[in-house]
């Protein structure tokens, strides 16, 4: 999944920010329970409003996350 997230950062860099955090480490451990995810790969795309709009479990194919990335770049 890094190569694809690596690569969709890039793609979005200044209208997404990306935040990447260990599920065993604070922060992480936190923002599990405040955005209802478990296990991981988890991808949560959020607003700029701080809502979340989807919520994803496990490898995604790049166009479901571009296209998740895309709906709220273009908000």
């Amino acid at each position: 999944m890094t190569p694809i997230v690596n690569g969709l950062e890039e793609q979005f860099d200044g209208r997404v920010a990306v935040h990447r955090f260990n599920a065993s480490e604070e922060p992480g451990i936190q923002l599990q329970s405040a955005y209802e995810v478990r296990g991981h790969p988890s991808f949560v795309v959020v607003d700029r409003l701080g809502q979340v709009q989807e919520r994803y479990f496990g490898p995604q194919e790049e166009e479901v996350l571009q296209a998740a990335m895309s709906s709220v770049a273009d908000s």
